[in-house]
C-alpha cells in the first residue's frame, strides 16, 4: 500500500540528519529526492492522515522509521545543494539558484544527511513556498532496536562505499577511459550476438556499477533471461539499483509491450514502483 502524507515543514517532523538522501531533482520549481532509513516524528497532524491499515501497524511503535520514501518539495523559490567530503572533491560541489519571487522574509530551511550516490556528506537548504510531501510503502515503516539500527546504517554505509565506481587509489584518467573504452567494446558485443556467459555475468559484477550507464531496457531483458537459462543469482543491492534505472526507462518508453516487459521485471525482482505510471 502506498502512503502519501502532507508535512508541515521537515525541520522536527523527518530526522534525515541519521539518514542517506540521493541528490535532489529539481524541476519547474518542484524538488524531489529519495531518503533511506528516515525517522519519523509522529504528530497529530500527520496520524489523521494516515490509513486504519497503517494506524493499526504502527499503534504500539515507540520509534518510527521509514526504509525508504520520496520527498517532494513544490513551488520552491530557492534552493542551493552542496556535496563535500568525497576522496574524488578536491573541494565541495554546489548547486543553486534563486528564483524571482525569493523572499527575505520567508524562513531557508536545511537539512544535513549522507548522500546516496556518490556516497559523501550533502547539504541542502531551500525555500518553500508550496507543500511538502513524503510517499512511501507500507511494509518501509518498521520498527528498529537502537542496536539494530545502528547496525543497518554501518551495513548501508559500507554498501554505498562498495558501490563506488572507482577507490581512491585507482588508476589515471587515460586508464579509466582505457577501462570504460574496453567495457563499451564488451556491451557492444553481448548486443550484437546477443549472447552471455558466465565469465560474461562475472565481468559484469567484478565492474559493477559501470553496467548501469549501459542499461538500456532491450539489455536488461537479456540479463534477466540468460541469468535464469544459466542459474545466475543477482545480488540484492544491484536489484535494487537497477529498480531505479527502471524508473528512468519508464519515463522514456513509449510502447504497450516495453511496459508490459518493465512490469514482469518488476514482479520477477521483486522491484517496487519509484513512480506511479
Amino acid at each position: 500500500m502506498k502512503i502519501k502524507i502532507k508535512l508541515e515543514s521537515l525541520e522536527n517532523i523527518l530526522n534525515l540528519s541519521n539518514s542517506f538522501c540521493t541528490i535532489p531533482i529539481i524541476m519547474d520549481k518542484s524538488m524531489m529526492f529519495g531518503a533511506y532509513g528516515v525517522d519519523l516524528n509522529m504528530s497529530e497532524y500527520i496520524w489523521y492522515q494516515l490509513p486504519e491499515e497503517c494506524k493499526n501497524k504502527i499503534y504500539n511503535y515507540k520509534e518510527h522509521t521509514i526504509k525508504a520514501m520520496i520527498i517532494t518539495l513544490t513551488n520552491i523559490s530557492a534552493y542551493s545543494v552542496s556535496l563535500s567530503e568525497h576522496e574524488k572533491f578536491k573541494e565541495p560541489i554546489t548547486m543553486e539558484e534563486f528564483y524571482k519571487d525569493f523572499s527575505e522574509n520567508k524562513k531557508i530551511e536545511r537539512l544535513l544527511c549522507e548522500c546516496d550516490f556518490p556516497y559523501s556528506n550533502m547539504s541542502v537548504y531551500f525555500q518553500n513556498l508550496g507543500e511538502i510531501y513524503a510517499e512511501f510503502e507500507l511494509e518501509d515503516c518498521v520498527r528498529y532496536e537502537k542496536e539494530a539500527k545502528e547496525e543497518w546504517r554501518l551495513k548501508e554505509r559500507e554498501r554505498r562505499k562498495i558501490r563506488e565506481i572507482y577507490k581512491s587509489e585507482s588508476i589515471s584518467l587515460e586508464k579509466m577511459e582505457e577501462k570504460e573504452g574496453r567495457f563499451q567494446s564488451f556491451i557492444c558485443n553481448i548486443h550484437m550476438s546477443r549472447k552471455i556467459s558466465k565469465e560474461d555475468f562475472e565481468k559484469i559484477f567484478s565492474t559493477y556499477p559501470l553496467i548501469l550507464k549501459y542499461l538500456s531496457l532491450d539489455f536488461l531483458i537479456l540479463i534477466l533471461k540468460k541469468a535464469e537459462e544459466l542459474g545466475i543469482e543477482i545480488s540484492d543491492n544491484i536489484k535494487y539499483d537497477i529498480g531505479y534505472c527502471l524508473a528512468d526507462l519508464q519515463t522514456e518508453i513509449m510502447t504497450e509491450e516495453e511496459k508490459k516487459a518493465i512490469e514482469e521485471i518488476r514482479k520477477k525482482w521483486n522491484l517496487k514502483k519509484v513512480y506511479e505510471d
